[in-house]
């Protein structure tokens, strides 16, 4: 086979290197927003050039033929031809035809360099396709996308106009569609609900009904109009609408519809199964077998869904090169970002260390946390459902939780007590509401 030379432009190179050499800092600046890497040059001296610039520019130095020599010289001691790099470096504000275009030389070699990546990944991904690794093959399947996504929106950087950003403001304002309501009134008190492009967590010990709530809001958010996608990680998906069906039910018993006895309760329970297929057949996506993160960004980005809910983010598989506090730290940062890219919320479910269960005060807070440190930095709020009857059965009710707002970057911090009926799968407003609701035998 013939070889084929990589994507590239020397004369792009040649031409964007002289008209910094011309324009200084100022066109350097215009041009650091589409090169955000040196590798984007493909020629090796291009490249060290660039670096030299770069450096230059870091340090607040002037940019010119001498300093830039100069730099380049003390970056690259051992190079074998200082004098014709010399030449060729003041020679190159005779190959920029015309300063005034850098930001078309700018985007020629910055495509370039991305259809080079393009290639380079799409061969990586081949190799591993015929290796049969599952997970490496994710992984590199999302940068694949990542790189044909930025070649398909080509441009400078993300840095929005101010007007822009005001406008859009205003409109987020006036219709209130930056909001997104849990219409559960014990969740929406502290901050109205969850905001787009931020991330909620929810904790909660084993036991405390934690996964009962996530349905839930699940339900509530369909109700309200919202496109809902969920990773199960601890539950399976026959598991969920389980539970749905008995919250949609009004006299279905969970602990007799886990058994199969539906004994007197068939008619209900098929008519619940019906409300489901049609409540929620176009708004909510379930997926109980997407074990790495790298495959929740891509339905993420495939479905673009209002609200992601992941329970929980413990159970999520990552390299074992990184430590365990290294992996909740990616996991809640990349959670972040695709909330950011896709214009949604995520709500995040979290174990809770066991220390808590040895206080002699049992009520969670922020430390309690699974590595704590990295959720407590990037959550737009931090909930615990707290269900005292685990720890008092006494003191406490059996139809009595507390949802506890721990952390609220836009609201208040509260702790609401609730009803709760773990038969009906359901939480209340009170506890007289959750007693009243108990299945009759």
């Amino acid at each position: 086979m013939s070889l084929k030379v990589q994507p590239h432009s020397e004369e792009a190179e040649k031409a964007l290197l002289g008209s910094v050499l011309k324009g200084g800092i100022e066109t350097f600046e215009k041009c650091k927003h589409w090169i955000r890497q040196s590798d984007a040059f493909y020629s090796t001296d291009n490249k060290k050039i660039w670096i030299a610039m770069h450096r230059l520019y870091r340090d607040r130095d002037g940019i010119d033929i001498i300093t830039v020599i100069d730099k380049f010289k003390r970056l690259n001691p051992d190079y074998e031809d200082n004098k014709g790099i010399s030449y060729y470096i003041s020679g190159l504000p005779d190959e920029s035809p015309s300063p005034a275009l850098v930001d078309k030389y700018s985007k020629i070699i910055w495509e370039k360099y991305l259809r080079r990546a393009v290639s380079k990944s799409a061969n990586n991904l081949y190799s591993t396709v015929l290796q049969d690794d599952h997970q490496s093959m994710e992984e590199i399947l999302g940068e694949h996308i990542r790189l044909l996504e930025e070649i398909k929106n080509i441009r400078p950087t993300r840095l929005n106009d101010l007007e822009d950003i005001v406008e859009e403001t205003r409109e987020l304002v006036n219709t209130g569609d930056n909001i997104i309501k849990f219409g559960i009134p014990a969740l929406d008190i502290p901050a109205g609900g969850m905001t787009r492009k931020e991330i909620t967590v929810l904790g909660g010990r084993p036991g405390h009904g934690k996964t009962t709530l996530v349905v839930n809001i699940v339900r509530s958010l369909i109700e309200l109009g919202n496109k809902v996608i969920i990773f199960n990680r601890e539950m399976s998906n026959p598991e969920m609408i389980r539970k749905l069906v008995v919250m949609e039910g009004k006299n279905l018993s969970y602990s007799k519809i886990r058994k199969g006895d539906l004994n007197g309760s068939t008619d209900e329970f098929n008519k619940s199964i019906d409300k489901i297929k049609d409540k929620y057949k176009n708004n909510l996506l379930m997926f109980d077998d997407v074990k790495t993160l790298d495959e929740a960004m891509l339905e993420i980005s495939r479905h673009k869904p209002d609200v992601i809910i992941d329970d929980y983010i413990q159970l999520i598989s990552c390299p074992d090169t990184l430590e365990r506090r290294f992996q909740i730290e990616k996991i809640v940062q990349d959670y972040k970002w695709i909330c950011k890219k896709e214009n949604c919320s995520a709500l995040l479910v979290s174990q809770l260390n066991r220390d808590i269960e040895k206080r002699y005060e049992p009520r969670p807070r922020l430390s309690d946390y699974s590595e704590s440190g990295v959720i407590e930095q990037t959550a737009e709020s931090a909930l615990f459902v707290w269900y005292g009857y685990v720890f008092n059965d006494e003191e406490y009710s059996p139809y009595q939780s507390e949802i506890i707002s721990a952390k609220t970057r836009y609201g208040k911090v509260t702790s609401e007590v609730v009803g709760f009926n773990g038969d009906r799968c359901r939480f209340y407003t009170t506890k007289e509401e959750a007693l009243k609701d108990t299945p009759k035998q």
